[in-house]
């Protein structure tokens, strides 16, 4: 049966078409097809938050930029015994690096604790709706490789106030359909703007962040990593915020934690 469903499937791809395939269309053709399954393993989310260190991969585009050395520097004002190192293994949207055997290989030899996601397509004008396969992979394959994943819905654009609901809606979206931590970065930003307007977040081109903003985040993923409160630590004071400002930035970060928890670990975890 196997074999007439082999031949029956060459004929398609072969015989039955309008023109000859070359084996690589073959082959691209059969890739293709696997790539839009969705991954069959949906196993809970590994707490790697007690880890003895932390060895976190990241893949995104260019919001990732610098991130990973920012999320050392948090983490080790928390856990200073701890060796903490970040990587980024794959670049640009998720749809792209999922198909990179570069990144995937280097998850699977990495030795990861975490691993941090950005890059999921969405609509700025919110009339598109994009394929989160790519997503569900990344987060299926860390979970098999006892990998924590976490989910990174970017923050808003400078002077939109409903884009992080919208993106963090999304992400919610796709934690629904395969377990994954999500990290509340843009409602972390939403929330420290609406107390701190003048805070520098955003770089020049409105899109980016600043090297605030990317403090700030990085303040979210260190908290999600470790499960320790940012606002529980003296915090080695940054440039361009006040002591008390930055104080607040980090209460703003555990709380909007507290109410929206990003892992849905189980009981056993």
């Amino acid at each position: 049966m196997r074999a007439l469903f082999g031949l029956m499937f060459s004929c398609a791809l072969v015989a039955c078409s309008d023109s000859p395939k070359t084996l690589n269309d073959i082959s691209k053709t059969i890739d293709d097809i696997n790539w839009q399954l969705k991954p069959k393993y949906s196993g809970e989310v590994p707490n790697n938050q007690s880890a003895n260190s932390y060895r976190v991969a990241i893949t995104g585009n260019s919001h990732v930029a610098g991130l990973g050395a920012e999320i050392n520097k948090v983490i080790t004002q928390l856990t200073p015994q701890k060796q903490t190192v970040s990587e980024t293994i794959g670049s640009g949207f998720l749809d792209d690096s999922i198909r990179s055997s570069i990144a995937t290989q280097a998850l699977e030899n990495g030795n990861w604790t975490h691993l941090i996601l950005q890059g999921q397509k969405y609509s700025q004008s919110r009339k598109t709706t994009y394929s989160t396969t790519a997503a569900e992979k990344w987060i299926a394959n860390a979970k098999e490789l006892n990998v924590m994943p976490i989910l990174f819905p970017e923050h808003p654009q400078r002077g939109d106030t409903t884009e992080a609901q919208y993106v963090y809606g999304l992400h919610s979206n796709i934690v629904a359909k395969q377990a994954s931590c999500l990290a509340p970065v843009g409602l972390v930003w939403d929330s420290v703007l609406q107390l701190m307007p003048n805070l520098r977040l955003h770089a020049s081109d409105g899109n980016h962040a600043a090297p605030l903003g990317k403090y700030l985040t990085a303040l979210v993923f260190a908290e999600v990593i470790t499960g320790q409160r940012v606002d529980s630590v003296i915090l080695t004071p940054v440039n361009g915020v006040r002591a008390d400002e930055q104080l607040l930035m980090a209460q703003v970060v555990s709380e909007v934690i507290y109410q929206l928890p990003p892992c849905p670990f189980s009981e056993s975890s």
